[in-house]
């Protein structure tokens, strides 16, 4: 046997106390009466008091003692624990993952049962053993460090809440053992997760959810919507759809157990000066997890931005412009144009013209030429063909130039980096550029080596896409400029820039626990960011009954609490003493 608080032993030098208050005699008053025939109980109380004839009622004296030494007992916890006899040292791993947050059919979540197992675990704390905790989600971390602090222990627990992350039970464990590695004693790693606790035998979930513009029309958008059933039974739901937290769409859904419905369909929403553009999809149904129920998604606002194109007149371009319900253009002679009205506009489109006296190196703003461009070029190719379309570039997202005809271009080759400029062509004819892009920071100029109307592009699907592409790159409108993250995905924001939810702000590395909308501002404007589980492992959270009949519940590492059991003995005989002086079987 082993005590957890061997310190406690010291109260028995209080063995001596007891006996003396045995031993203390009452202090009597002197009456004068008239007889002792009525006083003969008060005279045998009195004999009772003297020293040697209370020796001879030993049985309140050890009574006493015993309940003395169970109390001092139990204040030193004593174990059975073959292990504990150098020490021991524990490390209890609290599942904090979303599957976590499962209820079971009384209502009560895996994680509070877990919480409720490792509270049990950490009274057992004591010199002789040490607990420490450890939180697995998307990174695991050290919740309290070795300490025989029960209070502290309990404390930190009760702080300790489930995430809507996922989590590397691996990850987890290797922080456990890391943390073992100096102690000596018994050393032991405790997983405290929801294979032993049974979930409801239903769930179904969202596990992709995503909005984004349509190239040929930005104020429409193309929402995907993926929902697998989980459980074992045929599911009829209804996912609803609220733009900015108004209903938008109700769509019904029937699935077959283990069944996935994938979804694709416009969405048109109506730009507005307060639009958020926030799209929350929502599963009208009750499971195992209502954590994968709902999913959120962001849309870009689409705001109109101001476009000036410098031409003579060009049919094309100004039909695609004014076709375009997301940008605001002008016209402009090339005499009537002054670089200084560059920044004015998010993006100025030179038709067969430039400006005099334009130097790329010292010029603000964005810019595409057509045709006649501010670098070196060759002379004139005849009928080039398209060999190479960069697909994942943002001005040739979703642009098939197959057996397009030009009847000529120019020789234009890609420059090198200069004066903080970077270039690239996502459209080539062999080596000679067709598009040609260029970055420095934030500014940004576009190259097209040939005049549209010397082409058939203005004729195919492809001309809008491609022009329209480009001057959304150049006014920095990317498809993919709102970002969707994963709970438990870091962000590194940029030099001031905040994220913020729930009065709570972040800087530098933003790593999101909770799902939901985050606001994010930085010098120049402000958007929002979505945050989804959107994880296969996190909703198959329904047990088969072998996994939970194989799961030991959670007890206490020595077995039966011996210092309980000494604790409700002393208060058994407290109450015995107190019965037995009462019907004076012990004075």
């Amino acid at each position: 046997m082993t005590f957890l608080s061997p310190w406690a032993v010291w109260f028995l030098a209080g063995i001596p106390v007891v006996v003396a208050l045995y031993f203390l005699r009452l202090k009597r008053r002197t009456i004068t009466v008239s007889t002792h025939l009525f006083w003969q109980r008060a005279l045998n109380q009195t004999s009772r008091n003297a020293f040697f004839q209370r020796l001879r009622h030993l049985f309140s004296l050890l009574l006493h003692l015993v309940i003395f030494v169970l109390l001092v007992g139990a204040l030193a916890r004593p174990i059975i624990d073959r292990f504990i006899h150098d020490g021991s040292s524990v490390v209890l791993v609290l599942d904090c993952r979303a599957r976590m947050q499962a209820t079971s059919a009384d209502g009560v979540t895996r994680f509070a049962r877990a919480l409720q197992s490792a509270r049990n675990y950490v009274r057992e704390a004591g010199e002789q053993r040490q607990f420490a905790i450890v939180k697995m989600d998307a990174s695991p971390s050290v919740a309290v460090p070795f300490s025989a602090d029960e209070k502290q222990l309990l404390e930190t627990l009760g702080t300790v809440q489930p995430t809507d992350a996922s989590g590397d039970i691996d990850a987890a464990i290797r922080l456990a053992s890391s943390l073992l590695e100096a102690r000596n004693g018994s050393r032991r790693v405790i997983m405290l997760t929801d294979r032993e606790f049974p979930a409801s035998s239903e769930n179904v979930g969202i596990v992709r959810f995503a909005a984004r513009p349509l190239p040929a029309d930005p104020a429409t958008n193309e929402v995907l919507l993926e929902v697998r059933n989980f459980g074992k039974s045929l599911i009829r739901t209804n996912v609803e759809l609220s733009y900015d937290d108004k209903p938008l769409d109700v769509k019904p859904l029937v699935l077959a157990p283990g069944a996935t419905s994938l979804t694709v369909f416009p969405v048109l929403v109506k730009p507005s000066r307060t639009a958020r553009g926030q799209l929350t999809a929502r599963l009208d149904t009750t499971d195992a997890l209502a954590l994968d129920n709902t999913a959120f998604a962001t849309i870009p606002l689409g705001r109109a931005r101001r476009i000036l194109l410098v031409s003579r007149g060009n049919f094309f371009l100004e039909r695609l412009l004014e076709a375009d319900s997301s940008v605001k253009f002008e016209v402009l002679t090339p005499d009537a144009f002054s670089l200084a009205l560059a920044e004015k506009f998010a993006a100025v489109i030179f038709d067969g013209t430039m400006p005099a006296g334009f130097d790329l190196a010292k010029s603000e703003g964005n810019f595409l030429f057509v045709k006649t461009t501010p670098f070196p070029s060759g002379a004139m190719i005849e009928q080039p063909l398209v060999t190479d379309v960069d697909a994942a570039h943002p001005t040739t997202r979703n642009v098939s130039l197959r057996n397009v005809s030009i009847l000529h271009t120019q020789t234009l080759g890609i420059p090198s980096p200069a004066d903080g400029w970077t270039f690239s062509a996502p459209l080539r004819s062999f080596e000679n550029a067709l598009l040609l892009v260029g970055q420095r920071r934030s500014q940004r100029v576009a190259a097209l080596a040939f005049d549209v109307a010397d082409s058939d592009l203005p004729l195919r699907v492809a001309f809008p896409l491609l022009l329209c592409n480009t001057i959304h790159w150049l006014a920095g409108d990317e498809p993919d400029a709102q970002p969707a993250l994963t709970a438990g995905q870091t962000l590194i924001l940029g030099v001031g820039q905040k994220v913020s939810r729930d009065g709570a702000e972040f800087t530098g590395a933003f790593q999101p626990m909770k799902n939901g909308f985050y606001s994010s501002v930085n010098a120049s404007a402000s958007s929002w960011i979505s945050v989804n589980t959107f994880s296969v492992a996190e909703s198959e959270v329904v047990s088969s009954s072998a996994e939970v009949q194989a799961a030991l519940p959670a007890r206490p590492l020595s077995g039966l609490p011996i210092w309980q059991w000494l604790a409700i003995a002393a208060l058994a005989l407290l109450v015995a003493e107190w019965w037995l002086h009462h019907q004076r079987r012990t004075e």
